[in-house]
Order: structure tokens, then C-alpha cells, then sequence
């Protein structure tokens, strides 16, 4: 029995494919040519495959497969590297093929396909290579011949002097007989310094001990060696090479002979491509990969001393997205410049600083001693943000939120402690100070959360959206004027979900657009029944986000409802916030012009909750002010009470209606009534309620 069989039968796999694959083999073992690495070495291989690759047993084994292959692949790829990649590729139980071009031991091209495979050789993991000839016969053609014994010595010779790859032959102590003209170019010797000469007698290399030790004894062992190499230049300069030694004998007689070219310049591109590969080009600091590298040697570090305390911070910047909005990417790009720069100035020295993209930014803070030690260095990022940013004499305003996750409190993963501390951001923005740790009752929320989304996303489809209708009454007849439609969420197990809890996540899914023309025609179609069946003009009152504002086919979609329902767009109320009002001015601005000229009426909601820009309300088209429910409230206040009689004061100023929210009682509908001629909406004349319940109790005089 061959040593190469009794190897086989120590094979195994835990995939059935590639069992069923060595069960093959051990039928025919010597049927195809085949190998078997530990690591990056050749451990054995069967005669096949020495004879593919002209060489002997004591000449294969330990060798690597770029042993046996030129420095770079017809793709372009580096044999070195590219090979480790597949070998590498097996620990994860894959299968892979490839086309590979080797070189048999006396020089000759093998193009090959290469199929690896996992396997286990006496409990050890291994890999089994098969090679396929891909020339046109699908075998070795040993016998063919390059050529180049049938040319003269003399043009030999000439194509070896005048090559552009440094070539220099050794006799059998390693002297140097042969150098060509590239070799003296390179290295700045002349031949007369070269002749007769040992190479790490003159300093050709930077380690000559390391040279011995790395690659004469391969030459010893296997007749080739080739690698990555550090040379000498006669200046005492020191540059990289790509260098391959081959040993022949001829006629008895043992020469070496070396090819060498310098490679600097393709070092430093792949220095400028490793760089791009880990920075962040807008602003210059260390991008997501980079960070992830930083992070777990940061992990590494900090297990050897567990005392210590180290935190990722992960930083959203508020109100960016305004910026974008309003003036465009450019001057959005020049505010992240800006960011980066003040954090690298202020932080720099405590901190690792990254993006990771948009206007996200990650800190790494490790040997701390406390969490108040972290906590007060969050402190320090806020306040970075108390100046404004200044561009081209515009100043921007901006703040942050900041989540913290604890290493190795938190975790000891990068990924994870990124994705707590990302989760902690996001809680941080509801937070009063914008700075949060992270714990476990977020991770609760953000599952509940994610579910949540899920279910929004199947819940148009499942028709799970209903619409409730609140009155809206005259103040002084108490005649039902309009009917304010509220977007609810009726889930599966029967639960309801008002509009304010699931409106943001319907436009984080980006569903806001579809769901908000649902509303617009299930409510245009609603009130037009009901005017025709009550023979009244009630009106449609529907809110409208600042996302559906600015999408370009608003219009359109309004125009669309009104066809669909036949309903007269003096029928119909569109209620926007005030923030909607500065997003965008210009572009609102068009769109509400718009809108008024196809007869739509316009009403601010929630007037006086927010910072009232009095400014704006005399250039657009308001129709209506609905004061915030907060003023109602206050009635009972003699403060209270004025300040509602300045609203309304202000919509009569300006020749427009107002309707007053939150009236729930009979003593604030009187006082209303009192200061003037408007509308009144709130519990007292009504809940939300369906369309049915709606017909039935409020198409009949209070």
C-alpha cells in the first residue's frame, strides 16, 4: 500500500459532498492529480502531481503553492496573496474553484483549474487540492518545447542583459559571475563591484542573516524561493523587491539564478489604497472599517488591564438635515468639515475620532477610571456645539446627541458595543440633556421598536388604517362647520394606535407618502357623501406632514382626491405645522400657492406652541390659525385669557378664521364666544369618532 493511499484513508470530511468526493479518490488514487496543504504548505501529494509540476517528493513537500507560480496572475492579483485568500477560504467549509496559471519546476506555464476543498488529516485541519490541466489537450505536455533551446547563446544572452528585471546568476558558493544591466542600475553598483562577489558581502540586502536563513535553505530544500524582500542600494538606500531565485544544475555544475524588481511605486499605491480604504475622504478622519480595527485592538488592550474603563460614544448631530434641506449638500459637506475639525481640536488627545457616515461620529475613549469620568468628558463634546458654525457669513446652529456604551460593562465585541452605543443615541434624542448611557430597558424599546416597523409595514396592505372624524363648530350657533380627520392604526389583536405614536415610523419606512394620499381620498370622499346626504358645506380638515408637503407629486395627489370625490376644493382644509414653514420656505411656499389657486384652503395647526414666525403669516396663503389647545386651558388665568385674545386679535388683524383646539368645557366656550366671531374644536363639542357614530351625532343642531 503507497504511502499516498494509506494517506488517503485518514481523510475525512464532515460535508457529505466532499466525503462522497474522497471516497472517489481512494477508488482510483492516482486517477487525477492531486495535493494536500496544512496551513500554506504542501503536506503530500501523488505522482501525478509531482509529475504535473516536473519536481520531486524532498522538492514538494513544504512547499507553498506560490511556490510554484509567477509573482502576479494574468488578472492582475498577487499570486501570494491571492492564494492564502482561497486557502483561507476553507475554514468556513466552502467548496471553491478557480483558474490558476502555475509553473512547473523547470520553468514551464501549467494553466490550471484549481478545485479546494476542507477536510480533516489525523484530527487536524487540512485542504485537498485538485488540479485540472486547462490546456486544449487537458494534460501535461512534458515534452514541448519553449524555444529557447533553439536560439543562439548570443540572443540569450542580449534579451538577458537589455531586460528591465534585475538579473544576477551565482555559481554554487553563492559568488556572483553574471549581473545584467538592470541589476546595476538598481542597486547603483557597477559590474567590476559585483563580479566575484557574495551578495551580503557588499550589502544587497538589509538582513543578511534573515537572507539566509529565509530563502537559501528553501533553495536547498525545494530549488525555488520566492517572496517579498527588503535590498540595498550602493547609497546605503534601502528599497522593497519582489525577488525568485531558482537553482539548476548543469552538466554537474550547480548555479542560482536571481530576478529582482523594485516594487516601490506599487507599494506605495497599495499604501494610497489602504489609506482611501480606511479614512473617511470628506473629512480626513478615520472611517467605519478604520474604526472597527481601532476599536478591537482598543478590546485587545483593555483585557490586560480590566480595571480600566473605556466607552464608545456615538454622536448625531441635530438639525443637519435642516441644513441639507434648505442649503443644499455643499454647505451641508463644508458643516462636517467644520464638526471634525472642533472634535480633532478638543478631543483628539482623550479620544480616537471616526464618521462613519452622514452626520454620524463615533469616539473611542479608553483607560478611564470612572463612569463620572466619561460622563463629564460628554459634557465637554456638547459644549462643543455652543458656538454656531460660520459660513460665508452664515451662521448655523446645531446640536448633538450622544450615546454611550461601557467597555467591558457593556460588552467586549466591536460590533456590539457600536450598536448599543448607536441604540443609546437614538434614546439620547428624546433626552432632556441629549446624553444617555446605554441600558437594557433601550434594547427593550428598540425590539419593540423594530417590531413595531414591522407590522407598520404590512398594515396598509392588511387595511388596518381607519379614520376617525372630530367636529369643528361655529362658537356662536354651534353649527357643525368641519370635521377634522384622524389617521388611526386598528392593529390585529384590535388594539389602536393614535397617529402621534407611529407617524415618525411610517416616515422612517417611507410609507408616509402612500398612507397620507389614502387619508386625503378616504377623507375627500367621506365629506363629499356627507354634504351631498345632509345638503350642508362642511369641510375636510386633514393634517399634512412636512415630508408630504415637500414631496414634488403633492399637488397632483390633491388634485386626485378632490376628482376621485367629487368634492369642491373650497371643501377641502389642509392643516401644516409650523415647522413646516421653515424646512423648505421657498419650496412651501410654491406648493401652498398652488394649492390656493385651486381654491384649497390652508389653516396653521397648533398655532403659538411653537416659535410663531408673525413674520411669514402676511406672505403666505393662510386661510386659518388653529390655536394650540394649550391657550384653552389657560383661560381660567387672567394671562391666559389675554394672550388667546392676542391670537385671536392676530387672526383678525390679518382677515383670517381661527379655530380655537382643546375646548372641554361650557365656561371656555362662552369666554371664546365673547372675543369673537370664530370656530371651536375639543371634547366638549365631541370626541374623534367613527364615520358612522359622526353621522349620527352630529348632523343635528346643539
Amino acid at each position: 500500500m503507497s504511502q499516498w493511499f494509506q494517506i488517503l484513508n485518514q481523510l475525512t470530511s464532515n460535508i457529505p459532498s466532499i466525503q462522497h468526493q474522497i471516497d472517489g479518490w481512494r477508488q482510483s488514487p492516482d486517477a487525477q492529480y492531486l495535493a494536500i496543504l496544512k496551513g500554506y504548505s504542501f503536506l503530500a501529494a501523488n505522482q501525478g502531481t509531482l509529475d504535473y509540476f516536473q519536481t520531486q517528493q524532498d522538492s514538494f513537500i513544504n512547499a507553498t503553492p506560490y511556490d510554484f507560480s509567477p509573482r502576479i496572475q494574468s488578472s492582475g492579483r498577487n499570486s501570494v496573496e491571492y492564494s492564502q485568500q482561497m486557502i483561507d477560504k476553507t475554514s468556513n467549509g466552502q467548496e471553491i474553484s478557480f483558474n490558476w496559471l502555475h509553473m512547473s519546476q523547470l520553468g514551464g506555464e501549467l494553466p490550471t483549474k484549481v478545485t479546494i476543498y476542507p477536510a480533516t488529516f489525523k484530527e487536524q485541519a487540512v485542504t485537498v487540492v485538485l488540479f485540472e490541466p486547462t490546456n486544449r489537450r487537458s494534460n501535461v505536455r512534458r515534452n514541448m518545447s519553449n524555444g529557447f533551446e533553439l536560439l543562439p547563446p548570443q540572443l540569450v544572452s542580449s534579451i538577458l542583459e537589455d531586460s528591465a528585471e534585475a538579473v544576477y546568476i551565482t555559481d554554487g558558493s553563492h559568488k556572483i559571475i553574471a549581473v545584467n544591466k538592470a541589476m546595476c542600475r538598481i542597486c547603483g553598483y557597477s559590474t567590476d563591484q559585483l563580479i566575484n562577489r557574495k551578495a551580503e558581502e557588499i550589502g544587497l540586502y538589509q538582513d543578511a542573516e534573515q537572507q539566509s536563513n529565509e530563502y537559501l535553505k528553501s533553495l536547498e530544500e525545494r530549488g525555488s524561493w520566492q517572496g517579498e524582500i527588503t535590498k540595498s542600494r550602493s547609497d546605503g538606500s534601502q528599497f522593497p523587491a519582489w525577488k525568485s531565485c531558482r537553482k539548476l544544475q548543469i552538466e554537474g555544475e550547480v548555479f542560482y539564478v536571481t530576478l529582482f524588481s523594485d516594487i516601490s511605486a506599487q507599494k506605495q499605491l497599495e499604501l494610497r489604497l489602504t489609506e482611501q480604504a480606511m479614512v473617511d475622504t470628506l473629512t480626513g478622519l478615520p472611517n467605519r472599517h478604520q474604526l472597527k480595527q481601532l476599536l478591537n485592538q482598543v478590546l485587545i488592550n483593555n483585557q490586560a488591564t480590566p480595571d480600566k474603563l473605556g466607552a464608545v460614544m456615538f454622536m448625531d448631530l441635530n438639525g443637519f438635515k435642516n441644513i441639507n434641506d434648505c442649503f443644499g449638500h455643499a454647505t451641508g459637506d463644508k458643516v462636517l468639515q467644520l464638526v471634525s475639525a472642533r472634535l480633532e481640536a478638543s478631543c483628539i488627545e482623550k479620544a480616537d475620532i471616526a464618521r462613519l457616515g452622514g452626520d454620524e461620529f463615533t469616539l473611542i475613549l479608553q483607560d478611564c477610571h470612572s463612569r463620572a469620568e466619561v460622563e463629564e468628558f460628554s459634557k465637554s463634546l456638547l459644549a462643543i456645539f455652543d458656538v454656531p458654525f460660520e459660513i460665508d457669513g452664515q451662521k448655523f446652529y446645531l446640536g448633538t446627541s450622544v450615546g454611550i456604551a461601557l467597555f467591558p460593562e457593556h460588552g467586549r465585541q466591536a460590533s456590539q458595543l457600536l450598536s448599543l452605543a448607536d441604540t443609546a443615541m437614538y434614546c439620547a434624542k428624546k433626552s432632556p440633556n441629549h446624553v444617555l448611557f446605554y441600558d437594557t430597558n433601550m434594547h427593550i424599546e428598540a425590539e419593540q421598536k423594530l417590531r413595531m416597523l414591522n407590522d407598520l409595514r404590512h398594515a396598509h396592505s392588511l387595511k388596518q388604517f381607519k379614520l376617525a372624524y372630530q367636529v369643528i363648530v361655529d362658537l356662536e350657533y354651534s353649527n357643525v362647520i368641519g370635521a377634522e380627520a384622524l389617521l388611526r392604526w386598528q392593529k390585529s389583536d384590535g388594539t389602536v394606535v393614535e397617529a402621534s405614536d407611529f407617524i415618525p415610523l411610517l416616515e422612517e419606512t417611507g410609507l408616509l407618502i402612500t398612507v397620507g394620499q389614502w387619508v386625503l381620498n378616504q377623507a375627500c370622499s367621506q365629506i363629499a357623501l356627507w354634504r351631498k346626504q345632509h345638503d350642508c358645506q362642511i369641510q375636510a380638515c386633514i393634517n399634512v406632514s412636512p415630508i408630504q408637503l415637500e414631496h414634488p407629486d403633492f399637488l397632483k395627489q390633491v388634485k386626485h382626491a378632490l376628482d376621485l370625490s367629487k368634492l369642491p376644493a373650497s371643501g377641502l382644509v389642509l392643516e401644516i405645522t409650523e415647522s413646516a414653514l421653515l424646512r423648505q420656505p421657498e419650496r412651501v411656499k410654491q406648493t401652498l400657492n398652488q394649492l390656493k389657486s385651486l381654491g384649497v384652503r390652508i389653516a396653521i395647526d397648533d398655532f403659538g406652541a411653537g416659535l410663531s414666525s408673525l413674520s411669514k403669516l402676511g406672505t403666505l396663503p393662510i386661510d386659518t390659525l388653529k390655536i394650540d389647545a394649550s391657550f384653552a386651558k389657560r383661560l381660567s388665568e387672567p394671562q391666559g385669557k389675554e394672550l388667546c385674545q392676542a391670537m385671536i386679535q392676530l387672526a383678525q388683524a390679518l382677515d383670517i378664521q381661527f379655530v380655537v383646539e382643546g375646548i372641554e368645557t361650557l365656561t371656555q366656550k362662552q369666554i371664546l364666544s365673547s372675543m369673537g366671531k370664530g370656530f371651536g374644536q375639543g371634547y366638549f363639542f365631541g370626541h374623534p369618532e367613527s364615520a358612522e357614530r359622526f353621522n349620527s351625532t352630529n348632523f343635528r343642531e346643539h
